[in-house]
């Protein structure tokens, strides 16, 4: 298993880069109970949705065995049990699972993270695309951990009525899990990130006809994935463009990354992410009289 490096914290640079106020709670599969851990077993038997949603929520740390648990699905589902009637799928098997640790990040086969649909959507950029599949029945114990940790990739899931109902996820709510490789992973490239910069989001510019990007060069902008980049003043300026239905280029987005806090003036504003200061500007591009084609006024930027 890949190990973080000394300083880096998981939870804390993942959270920080998207404004999660939850904790990433790690979960890990024992084949054996120890009895140092017996500390941490719950005060009473709850569902494995409830613990997920504490240890998010008030950052609790839980050793369960299978006489904590309260729902039958997650007996299964985590491989405390083999079925006796139906089979039920995704489940760890064979059932050797003696201890399910909940809490810290490190050290742990899956990871959890409840976020919204836009910091998810955060998170997919960042993670090359996730897919999701979900039945929205046995949404924690089995869609995002047992999954996961059967098919080692990440996994996005709208939970069940179970989650929503008895552990009070609300409903803006949407949980990822991803293998703990898979977190680290994230985290550095986050790290990375706020070294450098960022990224918003922009038409391809290899679909960008070659004299709008020709008047971009003119004026000391080179061309990235979805984005141009160059200096005004001394600081980094990504522009992208984006298109109508119709497929003109309508809007255009000025992104300046600075380290630290700043303020801005109107109509631009201020996006905090880690430890940088997004100042972004969106206007319409025949708004302001820019010609892309010919170059028109583009210098005045």
């Amino acid at each position: 298993m890949l190990k973080a490096k000394d300083d880096m914290d998981i939870d804390k640079t993942i959270r920080s880069y998207i404004g999660s106020k939850h904790k990433l709670i790690g979960v890990r599969i024992l084949s054996e109970e120890s009895k140092k851990d017996r500390d941490k077993r719950p005060a009473k038997p709850m569902r494995y949705c409830q613990f997920i949603r504490e240890a998010a929520v008030k950052g609790s740390e839980f050793i369960l065995n299978v006489s904590d648990m309260s729902c039958p699905n997650a007996e299964i589902c985590l491989g405390f049990i083999e079925p006796k009637y139906v089979d039920i799928q995704p489940r760890i098997m064979p059932a050797n699972t003696k201890a399910v640790r909940i809490g810290k990040v490190e050290d742990s086969d899956v990871v959890l993270a409840v976020v919204t649909p836009k910091q998810m959507m955060e998170l997919a950029v960042l993670l090359g695309g996730v897919n999701s599949e979900f039945r929205g029945e046995m949404a924690l114990c089995g869609e995002l951990t047992a999954g996961v940790f059967i098919s080692k990739k990440p996994n996005v899931s709208f939970l069940c009525n179970g989650a929503r109902m008895f552990a009070e996820f609300r409903d803006n709510e949407v949980v990822v899990g991803m293998p703990y490789e898979t977190a680290l992973k994230l985290a550095e490239k986050i790290e990375a990130l706020s070294r450098t910069c960022g990224a918003l989001c922009g038409c391809l510019t290899s679909d960008i006809p070659p004299q709008i990007l020709t008047n971009f060069k003119k004026i000391g902008f080179e061309k990235g994935t979805d984005y141009f980049f160059g200096k005004v003043k001394g600081n980094n300026v990504r522009i992208y463009l984006n298109k109508d239905t119709q497929g003109r280029y309508n809007y255009i987005t000025f992104h300046v990354p600075i380290k630290g806090d700043v303020k801005a003036e109107k109509p631009f504003e201020v996006k905090k992410r880690g430890k940088w200061s997004d100042i972004i500007g969106v206007f319409d591009i025949e708004g302001i009289g820019i010609d892309l084609y010919s170059g028109e006024n583009l210098e005045d930027i």
